[in-house]
């Protein structure tokens, strides 16, 4: 089987991780790449400190084993794997954002799926810019100001998730401007991580969104976007709280029942309309 550029350059991280191979883990990141990590909320500029982050974990936690793969969204030049992970101590499963570059890593964002406290935004910092676009961005979806939204987005940029992939800033503002009018736009509830760096942010929080005419539901996301003068050119989400599949058994179920219950009440109708004969 002939492995994409994404899925070589996964398999060679994973392996460095396993035998704790820093220098291996050196190499596969540009020398002026940028690493989020949402658990720790740090961000490290440029090879050496990434690879000093990852040796500074080995010496907590030791090596890292990707036991399996449970989401591989590839984009050619950049890919998000959902996988789980354990070390000594603990089993999760880690979301992973890379951005390549040449075969090596120009970014990187990280963080483990498992429910965070709420915490507010980060104080509005005029030398944050991340800051400052995540908050139109919420402001215009909260107005659904799909013009404001637009100009948010860069002609040729990038939506990817386990739904699908979007191409081009108008598909996706039409997208969500028509899932606005099926069913209302979410409102953010809360934020648990917000880190930003270079023309980069990676957020979790929790998000309420609509499902149906009358449905909607908290759900727990983490997000990652890549901006480029201001403008997104790649984003990408995934539930972390219900997972995907949770979500699909909830809403199955959900609907089953209103199915149900419509089958009761036309009966019930039926009965009460027959006509009833007299012997």
């Amino acid at each position: 089987m002939q492995l994409t550029s994404a899925q070589v350059f996964h398999h060679r991280w994973c392996a460095a991780l396993a035998a704790q191979d820093t220098a291996a883990l050196r190499e596969l990141y540009h020398a002026d790449a940028v690493q989020l990590s949402v658990g720790t909320g740090r961000t490290l500029l440029g090879a050496e400190a990434i690879a000093a982050g990852f040796a500074e974990f080995f010496g907590i936690a030791g090596a890292v084993n990707t036991t399996g793969v449970e989401s591989f969204i590839d984009l050619g030049t950049s890919f998000v794997a959902e996988s789980t992970q354990s070390t000594g101590f603990a089993q999760a499963t880690s979301y992973d954002v890379f951005a390549l570059d040449g075969g090596r890593a120009r970014f990187h964002a990280g963080g483990s799926i498992f429910p965070r406290s709420p915490a507010a935004l980060p104080a509005q910092d005029p030398a944050a810019p991340g800051q400052a676009f995540f908050r139109r961005l919420w402001d215009a979806i909260s107005m659904q100001d799909a013009a404001t939204l637009t100009s948010l987005y860069a002609p040729d940029a990038v939506h990817a998730s386990v739904a699908g992939t979007m191409r081009g800033g108008q598909v996706i503002t039409d997208s969500l401007r028509q899932r606005w009018r099926q069913v209302g736009p979410p409102q953010l509830r809360s934020l648990s991580c917000f880190v930003e760096g270079p023309d980069a942010l990676a957020v979790e929080g929790i998000a309420n969104l609509g499902f149906g005419p009358d449905v909607r539901l908290d759900v727990e996301f983490y997000e990652v976007w890549l901006l480029h003068q201001g403008r997104a050119v790649f984003v990408t989400n995934g539930l972390i709280s219900p997972r995907p599949a949770e979500l699909r058994q909830g809403l199955q179920h959900y609907a089953d029942n209103q199915i149900r219950n419509i089958q009761t009440v036309a009966q019930g109708l039926a009965n009460l309309h027959a006509p009833r004969y007299w012997y």
